[in-house]
């Protein structure tokens, strides 16, 4: 939400410049998460404690992992991040957890869900009604993560999820 001053809203209907909400409203090619998989409440287990089915890393641009787990129809993404280096200015380290199904092209869109994890905590008002989307494509090597705008909206300034993280772990 932009806020304006009187003096420009009053300037802005003077010139006729006024948009409605629906011409204002950026439009993003966002691919939609069932919203089922939101949860009312947070997870009180730390998603880090219980054996994933697989765990993943990234060295670049920043450390991170992710950790995958079977939750209900669908798969529980737990992410770590550390901020992009930026001496002084580096973002603290990132904790998300997020809840989607698998589509038969191995890509998980899940939505960042409420949770208790041992970096943060997160409650169903800090998830919001709309929560954005990671999209993770599973390969033999690895998953490339493309964030939708989850570390933008929860995480630090400078914090990044995105990216290839290479397989660390994985069930025998």
């Amino acid at each position: 939400m932009r806020i304006l001053s009187v003096a420009a809203i009053v300037l802005l209907n003077v010139t006729g410049a006024v948009l409605s909400p629906a011409q204002s409203a950026p439009t993003k090619d966002v691919p939609e998460a069932p919203q089922a998989t939101h949860r009312a409440t947070p997870q009180k287990t730390n998603a880090w404690d219980v054996p994933p089915e697989a765990m993943f890393k990234r060295d670049k641009p920043a450390s991170a992992a992710m950790a995958l787990s079977r939750e209900g129809g669908g798969w529980l993404i737990a992410l770590r991040a550390g901020g992009i280096p930026n001496g002084a200015a580096t973002a603290v380290d990132c904790e998300l957890q997020a809840v989607g199904p698998q589509d038969a092209q191995d890509v998980i869109a899940a939505r960042v869900v409420p949770f208790e994890g041992e970096l943060n905590t997160m409650t169903a008002a800090d998830v919001g009604a709309n929560p954005p989307v990671i999209q993770v494509r599973m390969a033999p090597e690895g998953a490339f993560i493309q964030d939708k705008g989850a570390a933008a909206r929860y995480c630090g300034m400078g914090s990044d999820i995105s990216g290839f993280y290479r397989r660390s772990l994985t069930p025998d």
